[in-house]
């Protein structure tokens, strides 16, 4: 969900572009390297719901496996709730949404943040990895994890971690690949904290304070490195107001860095900030919240430990973003910032690492056309060059918020990426009409390399 803030903003204007149009791209043929983008989410009530949130993930030893996670917004099964698609083809196709959460969960006012990530071990009876789901049941009881180990057929009951807690937002897992070791960096208001599991989830050490400062800290990303070592890639919020409850100020960009620890969830807890961010520009869409587009990082780490950083910025408030990558071999030392991309506002980037050390693949969204397009990049180098940029939002029309120039609105304000053992790339996003931030729009996904 990233709430923000305890309050959402509604905003009266309709949408109206942030930018001036600029020259519009011809819907692009489905290129060699990527599928033509399609519709991933399941329209359960097609007039009302918004299918947004979206996350991928692949089995690490069975590359056939793919699996997606989306919050359904106003599902009829339940509210607000994520469901999951399995693929056991690579993606070509996908099986119906059934949610980890449905009916079980019906008390339960709304279900935001899905993550889902998969293990490397092997379950006998059906040749596949266990996959680890959490996500928000409301603020309390707040993160749960949800385990199954028949593809997502069925699921374990709810596993709490708040420690006691009232109040959790906007998780981010990280699993190690045996998926003994278990991470969930979260928000608690202006409490950055991190809760870890050694058993596999079954339980949970307390939730861990790892901020002095005042402010507000979003996890937006995560991974482990071959040594055990977990980053999270943040952006710390600060109020132009002061109240915290309208965080409309600059941003922190930053990673956390821990040492695995058998006895605290966070272990030398040690914060690397790359830059802040000006405010971000408004988002005119009804009941945006004023940091929607708020500059953000995601960060990841390749089989030799080599880390990539890409982020969001701007140095003038309310101006576009840029995206712009740095690296590290230890989490201490960084590379210069490179930039990826400065046309438009860039927002919501994502990567991940391929098979190879060096290899890593970069997603983002960006109104560069004066509508919203979804882009890839790839760097072979460990994050030092990068190849031509791919627009994977290839469509023109297939939805009432497409044209050429790309779609409306980038709903649900995060998108996946997740890349198989043989270097396929599996990417799913949001889209919507911008008639209201929770209404109207689904999820799309293409794969390709």
């Amino acid at each position: 969900m990233r709430t923000r803030a305890l309050t959402l903003v509604t905003l009266a204007a309709l949408l109206v572009p942030r930018l001036a149009a600029g020259p519009a791209l011809a819907a692009r043929p489905a290129q060699a390297a990527f599928e033509s983008e399609r519709a991933a989410g399941l329209d359960i009530n097609p007039r009302r719901q918004g299918n947004w949130e979206p996350t991928v993930a692949v089995d690490p030893n069975h590359p056939n496996l793919v699996y997606q996670l989306i919050t359904g917004i106003n599902a009829s099964a339940c509210n607000n709730c994520p469901g999951t698609r399995r693929s056991v083809d690579g993606g070509a196709t996908y099986g119906p949404e059934t949610f980890v959460c449905g009916v079980a969960c019906k008390g339960i006012g709304w279900q935001f943040d899905p993550q889902i990530r998969v293990s490397a071990d092997t379950n006998t009876a059906c040749g596949c990895g266990t996959v680890y789901a959490a996500f928000l049941n409301q603020f309390k009881p707040g993160v749960q994890l949800f385990i199954s180990h028949d593809r997502g057929g069925t699921w374990s009951d709810p596993i709490t971690m708040n420690g006691g807690l009232d109040y959790m937002d906007k998780p981010i897992l990280v699993i190690s690949p045996s998926g003994r070791d278990v991470y969930v960096a979260f928000n608690d208001k202006f409490d950055n904290m991190v809760v870890a599991s050694h058993d596999f989830g079954a339980t949970f050490l307390p939730p861990q304070k790892v901020n002095a400062d005042h402010v507000w800290w979003y996890a937006d990303s995560g991974a482990i490195a071959p040594n055990g070592d977990v980053f999270f890639a943040l952006n710390g919020e600060t109020s132009l107001s002061g109240h915290g409850h309208e965080l409309d100020g600059p941003s922190i960009i930053a990673t956390l860095h821990c040492s695995p620890s058998g006895s605290q969830s966070c272990a030398n807890p040690t914060l690397h900030a790359f830059a802040t961010a000006a405010a971000s520009p408004p988002c005119p869409v009804p009941g945006c919240y004023p940091d929607y587009y708020a500059g953000t990082p995601a960060v990841a780490v390749d089989s030799a430990g080599h880390i990539v950083v890409a982020y969001t910025s701007s140095s003038v408030d309310n101006a576009p973003k840029a995206i712009r990558v740095q690296a590290s071999n230890d989490g201490s030392n960084w590379s210069a910032p490179v930039v990826i991309n400065a046309q438009g506002d860039s927002s919501f980037p994502q990567i991940d690492h391929g098979p190879a050390a060096g290899d890593f693949r970069l997603v983002w969204q960006d109104d560069r056309t004066g509508r919203f397009n979804t882009w890839y990049a790839r760097s072979t180098n460990g994050g030092r060059t990068w190849g031509s940029q791919v627009r994977l939002s290839n469509l023109g029309s297939g939805a009432p918020y497409k044209t050429p120039a790309g779609y409306t609105f980038p709903d649900g304000d995060y998108l996946g990426l997740a890349v198989s053992a043989t270097g396929i790339n599996h990417v799913i996003w949001g889209e919507a009409d911008g008639s209201s931030l929770y209404c109207c729009g689904d999820t799309w996904y293409t794969r390709g390399n």
